[in-house]
């Protein structure tokens, strides 16, 4: 047979690339309706650390959603029920061969980090180099020489060619992978429903959160980076510090970027609320859909911190567009942040 296509369901879940096609398999094999960003809402948005780095262009980060694939897989894999395997930096005969014979197994597989530079259905596409995106493959077509993949922001299957997989999946080796990488997986059964698996995982994130050791994780992360913050304008020179705090914000965006002003990009742009609306409107979703109070109160919450880090963004940009300086008001609204954060996971904590 020169064609295989696997039976599975999709559903866009913009900004979740890495996770995106596990969702698509966990909806398939629970029948249920998801809403937007779940297993990456349930994993890794609103967790929050704080630390000082060696690159020198971007010497502090404060991460709010940690998006690198291991590590957001790692916080709910053995809940969700999750085994995975990461391929990567082999030689792209082994890639190809692998990616299908799993797909004659039966198992969809995750291709990625490719670069979205060679994948034609994406405005990307022989304009930016972006090689940290991830597609699900479900299926194959000889006669054609392409794979079938869904992309978490295109609705329908699409016919990839496999010159232009080949091409994307030419990465330099970065934080997220190396070339011709591919993760092959599987869901256990039974699985947890979204519910089960929303409620035990909302603790457990409630419980990372408001550790109180070290003190640079969880909502501890605010407060550090407010006592840090106003000593950074003495630590740099002027175009040093503007650097600084444009790198700042480029992981407060729904995709991690900087904002399209300071880039001088004359567009619409991404959110910067750090994917605390997409969690605070995933809670409130299922805090209906439930009867859950708790959910609802907790997904409020999360809505205004994401407010007040676009407002810190917003800070930012007029400072470095030479606009306006009220980088005298930051510490304090992330003090807020965190003070918000915290009656979030002190409501998820509870019994």
């Amino acid at each position: 047979m020169s064609r295989k296509v696997l039976p599975v369901k999709h559903h866009l879940c913009s900004g979740c690339c890495m996770w995106s096609g596990i969702e698509d398999v966990y909806a398939t094999k629970t029948n249920q309706t998801l809403p937007e960003a779940f297993l990456f809402g349930i994993s890794s948005f609103g967790e929050s650390v704080y630390f000082k780095t060696k690159d020198k262009s971007r010497p502090f980060m404060l991460s709010v959603a940690d998006g690198r694939t291991r590590k957001t897989y790692g916080k709910i894999k053995d809940i969700l029920g999750l085994t995975y395997q990461i391929s990567e930096g082999h030689t792209l005969s082994y890639a190809l061969k692998s990616v299908k014979a799993e797909i004659d197994k039966g198992h969809p597989v995750v291709l990625g980090p490719l670069d979205m530079f060679y994948l034609p259905y994406l405005k990307m596409y022989h304009h930016d180099h972006i090689p940290m995106h991830y597609i699900l493959m479900i299926g194959y077509d000889e006669e054609k020489k392409c794979v079938l993949i869904y992309d978490c922001d295109r609705p329908d299957l699409i016919e990839l060619p496999e010159q232009d997989l080949i091409d994307a999946w030419q990465i330099e080796k970065n934080a997220v992978g190396d070339k011709n990488g591919f993760i092959r997986f599987t869901l256990s059964d039974p699985l947890f429903d979204k519910y089960e698996l929303t409620d035990i995982c909302l603790k457990e994130k409630a419980a990372r959160q408001l550790c109180e050791k070290p003190d640079f994780i969880g909502i501890n992360a605010f407060s550090k980076v407010a006592k840090d913050f106003l000593s950074w304008k003495d630590a740099f020179y002027k175009e040093e510090y503007r650097h600084v705090l444009a790198s700042l914000t480029e992981s407060f965006g729904m995709v991690p970027k900087l904002p399209n002003e300071i880039l001088g990009i004359c567009e619409p742009d991404i959110s910067f609320k750090g994917n605390y609306d997409r969690l605070g409107t995933m809670l409130c979703e299922l805090g209906n859909e439930y009867a859950r109070e708790d959910w609802s109160k907790a997904g409020a919450l999360f809505h205004q911190c994401g407010i007040l880090l676009e407002t810190i963004t917003g800070h930012i940009i007029q400072y470095y567009c030479n606009q306006k300086d009220r980088l005298s008001e930051i510490p304090d609204l992330f003090l807020q942040i965190g003070q918000r954060a915290k009656q979030a996971y002190e409501i998820l904590a509870r019994p």
